[in-house]
């Protein structure tokens, strides 16, 4: 019958009441079961120790590949609840942040600060993949590169560069085969905490781990579902090389059959490979790699362990993959029976496997699933030398009468297993130190709980507090069950990552949802009864030295102690005291040449300051600052009195290094700080000047700015029952005069300043790009100072004047003290308004009290006023500070030097996200 298909006129129909969940795809959990029996689930998570997670849409949803970025932990933070459970709705393919771009205040009493999140598209990877599946995601050890592979085997390596939407491609390749196993190679030795027996005093260096690339920092080794195993590293830049070998006992079937052509081959049905359904990869404590492996077509009962080694080439040998068997897991009804328990006959099959490095030891944890009942069942095993004793009468020779053979060997001894009713695993991770997090069928999160020799903040042993019954001994439920639609339909977790600290769970479900569960044992009932926080804070403080050494992102640690600063029973400043302390060791870790010795709690003693630091570790310390600061209620004047400082060296680094002078020209004017008409004849690059245009009226506005809140401070009468009658009671914006370090930078600027505008009004340079712009420049130069209510000198003075108020005294060992609680020293408040009296003439002109305070935002790199035509600007993740995006070459500015290198990251060392302009002039005001 033949069927004549007519063309119809399509009409418009009209939306419906159908909520947002109804409209997702998503297979049902029998689709799901099938899938996961027959070969092992993608890789839809990851997580970077810079908090990037990188996500891609789980079947039947379109391909793509997604990067959020933002406050991921400050979602359970308590509004007018204290969840621990929260969820982002899901989105489409097409927008760029996640919906109704989320803004979400983080307390009660702090309306301004707000949850940021975006959602952007990977779009050179997803152009790439084209419309294949993406089965691994793996961010390498540093953070900045991205290994992605899809079903075809089409290998690709990414960087990410200054934003989320900054990716660029570092090397690909075609495997021609589906991967079964991805693992980057190590490439740094970090600090770790020590265990609970070992010294506490201080930190530990780990030991490398694993093989290492010696000609680059990129090397990662793949597994492809026939058992070839590649290593591709780096030798330079851009010049990769790989080598590559098989496994034993795997590839074509019949292969080795003499008396068999490829015709008879599939006749014989000898034409099929052996296929690997489920693999995972890992550091062996030896430094070589455990791959374990299973074949569902061929073997479906027997789960293969095998040790790899391998050798990069040199400048005689070739590269080299020595692969052994060691030993196999039997995984017969019968064996299962004894171990984990009865199930149903002959329907059971593995759906997941994981291969996981503890302390001392190697475990291999896996997940059945029995296709007919749903059921499920988790067992672990634990990799063990085994001694075997043979009497010599036992072979029949007379030359071993008498005599004992011993041999050793491998073998996997069972440790734990449960069953699942009703429910099966869908998806298993792990944590740092070996720990197991699982993910059922009904969306629910179970984790393993932390063994007290380990160190962290998940919930322990010892310490885990009230939590509801879990699937099974030794297991805790970190969320419960999610619901798919209204029907009540059970939603299946997709994918499982911890954040760069373990102190949350980001869970990916099958419908496309993203949620966020605390692990840590802080809750908001335990606290009410007054319970004693002092282990989980000095926990925290650890935790956060250890990200400022790894350089690691901090965020979730954030989040944490911003929690438990809120709750009744933490006394005030808690967190300004741990960030202080924490900065302090930093401080004494980048002036220390031991780099192997690092004390937990050190003193300052000898130190001096961090004027001695560079840029990077100077941003990295304020970045830490700042994003504590801008995430408490109460801490509003320090986190722009820390915006305001981290920008004085900075400033003042970019005026040195667009300098022409000799280094010994420059040092001698600025130990000089004088300042006079003539100038000390220091010379400036013609493509920096216009650039330095911008730091000089950013320099001017400060000035003026501080000078107001200083004789605001010391000039405004209040009643004397005021509890703000003493000054130093109260933090204000004038510590930024008193702090040091500040102060001395600012000295430097205007010294520096008078320079580069004695030499701008000179004719001796040429601008080499927009001469035309000359006069323009020269014009602005000669009229930038006529108009200022208070001169250079007489700043520079009574800055002087203020550092001679403590040269008698120690120096601050801890100069975060002054910063982190902005409160000036009540024994100096007399000796300070006395020189603010005696320059009240030169310093405290009627002008400076004419300006407000302006809402206009600064870009943070450029300096300059963002103009209100921007459609987007990038906004940092840490410090939540604004830049412009790009370099615009038609801009004069852009030639500067320190204008294009600053722009790879924001100042405090965060990374930028794009986000559209009303949405960041909401979250400014």
């Amino acid at each position: 019958m033949v069927v004549e298909m007519n063309s119809k006129k399509r009409r418009r129909v009209e939306p419906t009441t159908t909520s947002k969940t109804d409209s997702i795809a998503r297979y049902p959990a029998k689709c799901i079961l099938s899938n996961l029996l027959h070969r092992q689930a993608p890789q839809h998570i990851c997580t970077s120790i810079h908090s990037v997670v990188i996500t891609t849409p789980p079947k039947p949803n379109g391909p793509g590949i997604h990067a959020l970025t933002g406050d991921h932990y400050t979602l359970d933070l308590p509004t007018t609840t204290t969840d621990t459970n929260s969820s982002i709705s899901p989105t489409s393919n097409n927008n760029t942040t996640l919906p109704g771009a989320i803004t979400k205040a983080n307390n009660n009493n702090n309306t301004n600060n707000k949850t940021i999140l975006n959602k952007t598209p990977i779009r050179l990877a997803e152009k790439y993949h084209d419309q294949h599946t993406i089965t691994h995601l793996v961010w390498n050890q540093k953070g900045t590169t991205l290994a992605s592979v899809d079903e075809t085997g089409k290998l690709a390596l990414w960087n990410l560069g200054n934003s989320s939407d900054n990716w660029s491609m570092t090397y690909s390749n075609d495997l021609h085969q589906s991967p079964a196993a991805l693992l980057w190679l190590n490439t740094d030795r970090l600090y770790d905490i020590p265990l609970a027996d070992q010294p506490q005093e201080k930190f530990i260096r780990e030991p490398f781990v694993g093989p290492r690339n010696p000609y680059g920092y990129l090397a990662l080794v793949v597994v492809t579902v026939h058992g070839e195993i590649s290593v591709h590293f780096q030798q330079g830049d851009k010049i990769f090389s790989q080598f590559s070998s098989s496994l034993p006992h795997t590839g074509h079937m019949g292969l080795g059959r003499a008396d068999i052509g490829c015709f008879g081959m599939n006749l014989a049905n000898s034409g099929q490979w052996y296929r690997i359904s489920h693999a995972s990869l890992t550091f062996d404590n030896d430094g070589s790699l455990l791959l374990a492996a299973q074949q569902a077509n061929t073997k479906p009962n027997v789960i293969h362990l095998y040790k790899i080694r391998i050798r990069f080439p040199g400048r005689v040998n070739e590269g080299a993959i020595h692969c052994q068997s060691i030993t196999k897991l039997n995984l017969s009804p019968r064996i299962l029976q004894s171990s984990i328990g009865d199930f149903a006959n002959g329907s059971l099959g593995v759906s997941q496997i994981l291969l996981t490095r503890k302390y001392s030891s190697i475990e291999l944890a896996v997940a059945f699933a029995d296709s007919n009942s749903g059921n499920g069942y988790f067992g672990k095993w634990g990799l063990q030398h085994k001694t075997i004793k043979m009497p010599g009468d036992a072979i029949a020779s007379e030359n071993f009468s008498g005599t004992v053979m011993i041999s050793e060997k491998l073998c996997l001894d069972f440790i734990s297993g449960f069953a699942i009713p009703d429910h099966f695993i869908t998806c298993i991770s792990n944590t740092r130190y070996g720990g197991l997090v699982l993910g059922l069928s009904d969306g629910s999160v179970h984790i393993e709980l932390r063994d007290d020799i380990y160190p962290g903040m998940a919930r322990s042993q010892s310490n885990m507090g009230k939590v509801e019954q879990s699937i099974g001994p030794n297991f805790w439920k970190a969320g419960g069950p999610h619901k798919y639609n209204q029907s009540n339909d059970l939603d299946a977790v997709a994918g499982l990552t911890m954040s760069p600290n373990e102190t949350h769970v980001i869970c990916l479900l099958y419908s496309g949802r993203l949620a966020v569960m605390r692990v840590t044992n802080t809750d908001q009932e335990s606290n009410n009864n007054n319970t004693d926080n002092s282990g989980e804070l000095s926990m925290i403080s650890k935790l956060i030295k250890l990200t400022l050494l790894n350089q690691s992102d901090d965020l979730d640690l954030i989040s944490e102690l911003v929690r438990l600063s809120q709750l009744p029973n933490v006394k005030e400043n808690t967190a300004e005291e741990i960030i202080s302390d924490a900065m302090m060791t930093y401080q004494v870790f980048c002036n220390h040449n031991h780099v192997n010795d690092i004390l937990i709690s050190p003193q300052p003693d000898g130190l001096s300051g961090i004027r001695d630091w560079n840029l990077p570790q100077r941003g990295r310390a304020y970045g830490l600052a700042l994003g504590t600061c801008r995430r408490l209620s109460s801490t509003n004047i320090q986190y722009v009195n820390l915006s305001k400082a981290i920008q004085l060296p900075v400033i003042l680094e970019c005026f040195i290094g667009s300098c022409k002078s000799d280094f010994t020209t420059i040092t001698k004017v600025l130990d000089d700080l004088k300042i006079s008409e003539e100038g000390q004849s220091l010379e400036f690059e013609a493509d920096s000047l216009w650039s330095l245009i911008s730091l000089t009226t950013w320099t001017l506005d400060f000035v003026r700015w501080i000078l107001r809140k200083w004789n605001t401070l010391f000039n405004c009468k209040r009643p004397k029952n005021s509890k703000f009658a003493d000054i130093s009671a109260r933090s204000s914006h004038a510590i930024l005069l008193y702090h040091k370090e500040s102060r001395l930078a600012l000295c430097k600027i205007l010294v520096v300043v008078n320079e580069f505008i004695r030499f701008t009004r000179s004719s001796s340079y040429e601008l080499k790009r927009h001469p035309e712009s000359t006069p323009l420049l020269q014009k602005y130069a000669s009229n930038v100072l006529k108009n200022e209510p208070v001169s250079l000198q007489d700043m520079l003075a009574f800055l002087k004047a203020l550092g001679d108020a403590d040269d008698n005294d120690k120096e601050q060992q801890n100069c975060w003290d002054l910063l982190l609680h902005s409160r000036l020293p009540s024994d100096k408040i007399d000796k300070l308004r006395k020189i603010t009296n005696d320059f009240a003439e030169k310093c405290a002109q009627p002008a400076i009290y004419l300006e407000r305070d302006t809402d206009d935002m600064i870009d943070v790199i450029q300096k300059r006023r963002i103009p209100s035509t921007a459609k987007h600007v990038w906004c940092c993740v840490r410090c939540q500070q604004y830049a412009m995006p790009g370099v615009n070459e038609s801009d004069p500015c852009s030639y500067a030097l320190w204008y294009r290198s600053l722009g790879r990251r924001c100042v405090c060392g965060g990374l930028f996200t794009s986000i559209p302009f009303r949405q960041s002039r909401s979250l400014f005001t």
